[in-house]
């Protein structure tokens, strides 16, 4: 079998995803020591899970590159899918209660992490003050894309919804200086589908009518967006 190397090497110092990570907001000595709790975890290829529900919490996992799927499994064997985590995301963060997964983390594509030990994390935050409000910053991050979620399912209609999706995943990633209107996207219709609370055929078929519109198309993983403010109005209208 041939070994698995590390993706990276780079230090929290010199991580482009320092400005919305652990390490942001912390003094140059403090990236230092939070450096020193990294662990460097191999490249996870497609398909290989970064934790499964019910194996025990140990770290955190912040997201270097790639694109993580995060889902749980109803009564009924179906994934009920809770987020798409990117670059600068954190993972993991639903173990802190009961110190074991509670959902599966998926790479959707090659995908590199640093782990970094809770326990180890949460010592450096009681002597780094500016570390624990970015841990808490983080946390309520969280909350709040989840609560946005759920008002997203009850309150808008299902145009609006993939709108609102698109338009989300592209400022996601203006955020994080990537190219925003033209990019790669490696999620499945049915996983977007699952996530929006629509059938697969509702997804296609609108995806259909906002390409036949010129507002945007999304073929073979390749998302153009051709009309930001059509989209946004869209994903704002009254239902």
């Amino acid at each position: 079998m041939t070994e698995k190397h590390s993706g990276f090497n780079a230090s929290c110092s010199k991580c482009a995803m320092q400005g919305i990570c652990f390490a942001n907001g912390l003094y140059d000595t403090d990236i230092e020591r939070l450096d020193q709790l990294v662990d460097r975890k191999p490249s996870l290829v497609k398909g290989e899970y970064l934790y499964q529900a019910g194996e025990n919490f140990t770290s955190l996992y912040a997201i270097r590159a790639g694109i993580v799927k995060v889902y749980s499994v109803n009564e009924h064997e179906q994934e009920v899918i809770h987020g798409f985590y990117l670059p600068g995301d954190i993972v993991g963060m639903e173990a802190l209660a009961c110190c074991r997964h509670e959902f599966y983390a998926v790479a959707m594509d090659t995908t590199t992490v640093c782990a970094l030990p809770y326990e180890q994390l949460t010592k450096l935050g009681t002597e780094v003050p500016n570390l624990n409000a970015q841990i808490f910053s983080l946390m309520s991050h969280e909350i709040v894309t989840g609560r946005l979620h759920s008002t997203i399912l009850t309150q808008k209609t299902a145009e609006q919804r993939l709108a609102d999706f698109i338009l989300m995943m592209s400022e996601r990633l203006r955020a994080r200086g990537y190219e925003h209107t033209q990019f790669r996207l490696n999620v499945l219709h049915r996983d977007v589908a699952s996530y929006l609370n629509l059938t697969p055929e509702t997804v296609s078929r609108i995806l259909g009518k906002f390409q036949k519109q010129g507002w945007m198309s999304w073929k073979r993983k390749e998302v153009v967006i051709q009309d930001m403010e059509a989209l946004q109005a869209m994903a704002s209208s009254a239902g």
